[in-house]
């Protein structure tokens, strides 16, 4: 026991030496690792397969490419901004499709480095009278290589996705076994009914006013197995409607945040992207749902 106490005294100090004396490229590679080491060799030429901006030397990686068997694709974008003291913030924005994984994380905690109270209300500046149980926008930060002005898009969650939290706007989401269910029929509902108003019908339990023709492509959905009922229909669209009230109450989509060297942190320089109106069936039509793709 000694032995291992006197070893790991002579290590840890090393270890920590080399950490803190690693150049800016090796941590910047360090952090990709996880998407870099799902390439495989393909061409055999000795080096993973998969396509790269390497500006690490001035604080900026961007890895992409495609996984076989299933042709996901994995990306990850990591920036780092310096302060006045010399030291980096990482700021890093990872996905990988065939998981649905939509992922931002920092070297230091992100509620540290992003404006005082920056959340929702950074993007709507009043709520909706009833709130979904689940977080259901996130936050999609495009890292630049030139500069440090960083845009942030709101995006909405995949339908069928409930990811853990119990705020409006989450950083991370993917498919795990517990939070994903396919609701992908739903869309096809809103493509193929003739009345736009027959969703409405359904959410105000007016049944007998939807037309023969709609009826029949929603029982058809029905029948299939993917929806059990149209009472069951009638629940996710309750709760699709919420988000639809909440999206259209948004003052902007997009924040630019400009990043202090002084106090280390983001701050918020511009908004835009104003929603476009557009229907609930539209709406359901235009997002994504979580779907299976491996």
């Amino acid at each position: 026991m000694k032995i291992q106490l006197i070893i790991l005294t002579l290590l840890f100090p090393a270890i920590c030496y080399g950490q803190k004396n690693a150049s800016l490229s090796e941590q910047l590679w360090s952090s990709v690792k996880f998407c870099s080491d799902m390439f495989e060799d393909n061409d055999e030429d000795g080096n993973p397969d998969f396509e790269k901006i390497d500006d690490s030397k001035n604080g900026y990686l961007k890895i992409f490419g495609i996984i076989p068997p299933c042709g996901c694709a994995c990306s990850a974008t990591v920036g780092a901004y310096k302060n006045n003291d010399g030291k980096y913030t990482f700021l890093q924005s990872d996905s990988e499709s065939c998981s649905w994984h939509k992922k931002v994380s920092s070297n230091r905690n992100l509620k540290e480095i992003l404006p005082d109270g920056f959340g929702i209300k950074s993007f709507l500046s009043g709520q909706s009278a009833a709130q979904p149980i689940a977080p259901v926008f996130f936050l999609n930060f495009n890292i630049p290589q030139v500069g440090t002005d960083t845009k942030v898009k709101l995006e909405l969650v995949p339908f069928g996705l409930k990811p853990a939290g119990n705020e409006l706007i989450c950083y991370e989401y993917q498919q795990l076994e517990n939070n994903a269910q396919s609701l992908r029929v739903i869309q096809t509902i809103a493509e193929e009914i003739k009345n736009e108003k027959t969703l409405d019908f359904i959410l105000k339990d007016e049944f007998d006013k939807i037309s023969e023709e709609d009826n029949v492509i929603i029982q058809k959905a029905i029948s299939n197995g993917d929806l059990s009922s149209i009472e069951f229909l009638q629940q996710y669209l309750t709760e699709m409607k919420l988000i639809y009230d909440l999206y259209q109450k948004l003052d902007c989509t997009e924040i630019t945040l400009g990043w202090s060297r002084e106090k280390s942190s983001f701050y918020i320089k511009e908004k835009s992207g104003k929603p476009e109106k557009v229907s609930f069936t539209a709406f359901l039509i235009k997002n994504a749902f979580w779907s299976y793709v491996c």
